[in-house]
């Protein structure tokens, strides 16, 4: 990748960290060596959080096993949270009336399964949330360590939801507006389904993805990037003086945004032209390098070597 370098008498002073595909290997485990790396970056004075698609409850364990030292962006940016004291900071969710609409346009597509992720809970529609998580694991489960296993039960499988049969039972039981909608469906019938979505409500909706054959539907005002800003904002943070590390769609944005993008080597090549340095991938240690190689930077110069994407003008957010 082509890179300028520029020289800034300024240090980074957080770390945003994607989790799925990112912080977590294809084991659902986080290694010894990336858990010592974002410690010592701790050490160092450095904040870290998690700017995630999960909910905060899947989010929270993954952030105190390593010892997370700022609020969560959760919901793709829709919600930031603290890790200690589960206190809610910011919420942006979609207008009720929106994600009712949404509901029922969804409701005419046969292929569709619906997750609507509140504040502090998920609601189902289609078959028992669990037994389709249990089913999922037992195919996928001889892959994965004990650890992984156990990871993966905790975040997927036993995790507050509220199972509705169908999509009307789903509208009966939101009975506030949602964080996110996230749509899994054949993919000839979700491109429809996003082009009606975007003809409806344009700018009022914001469609991400982050699994093949899905979309994530938010609040208009909402990004990782956005979340990622305001947290920012609350530390007293610049733009200029954040690191994000993503993998996928749903990152692109927060690596625009950030003052240093970093994309992990198993990221789609999208995603890393976004970037303005890759790492190594999910199951090569690619966080702990990078931040091993930050910190050997820090420890032996007064200024700041960072990679600067041309054109980008950081006054202005990529959102």
């Amino acid at each position: 990748m082509n890179m300028r370098r520029i020289r800034m008498n300024y240090d980074f002073k957080l770390i945003a960290l994607d989790i799925d595909g990112t912080l977590i290997t294809s084991h659902y485990t986080i290694t010894a060596r990336t858990r010592k790396a974002l410690r010592a970056a701790m050490d160092s004075g450095m904040k870290v959080t998690i700017a995630t698609g999960r909910f905060y409850h899947s989010a929270r364990h993954i952030a105190r096993s390593i010892g997370i030292n700022a609020p969560l962006v959760c919901n793709d940016g829709a919600l930031i949270k603290d890790v200690s004291t589960g206190k809610t900071s910011f919420f942006k969710p979609l207008p009720m009336e929106i994600a009712r609409d949404i509901l029922w346009i969804a409701s005419k597509y046969r292929s569709f399964k619906v997750q609507i992720f509140m504040e502090d809970y998920k609601i189902f529609a289609g078959k028992d949330y669990r037994r389709t998580q249990i089913g999922r694991f037992i195919r996928f489960s001889r892959r994965y360590s004990a650890v992984g296993c156990y990871n993966y039960l905790r975040d997927f499988v036993f995790v507050p939801v509220k199972n509705a049969g169908n999509l009307t039972g789903a509208v009966e039981i939101m009975k506030e507006p949602p964080a996110k909608i996230v749509i899994y469906a054949d993919p000839d019938e979700l491109d429809i389904f996003k082009k009606e979505l975007t003809e409806k409500f344009g700018d009022s909706i914001f469609l991400t993805t982050a699994i093949k054959n899905t979309v994530d539907i938010l609040n208009g005002e909402v990004s990782k990037a956005r979340g990622l800003a305001v947290l920012a904002e609350s530390l007293g943070i610049k733009r200029e003086e954040i690191i994000a590390i993503g993998d996928n769609i749903n990152d692109m944005l927060m690596l625009e945004y950030a003052g240093l993008g970093v994309a992990m080597g198993n990221a789609q090549e999208m995603v890393k032209n976004r970037a303005d340095y890759v790492t190594a991938g999910n199951d090569e240690d690619g966080i702990a390098l990078f931040v091993e190689k930050l910190l050997q930077n820090e420890v032996g110069q007064r200024e700041r070597i960072i990679v600067a994407r041309k054109g980008l003008s950081h006054s202005e957010p990529p959102f």
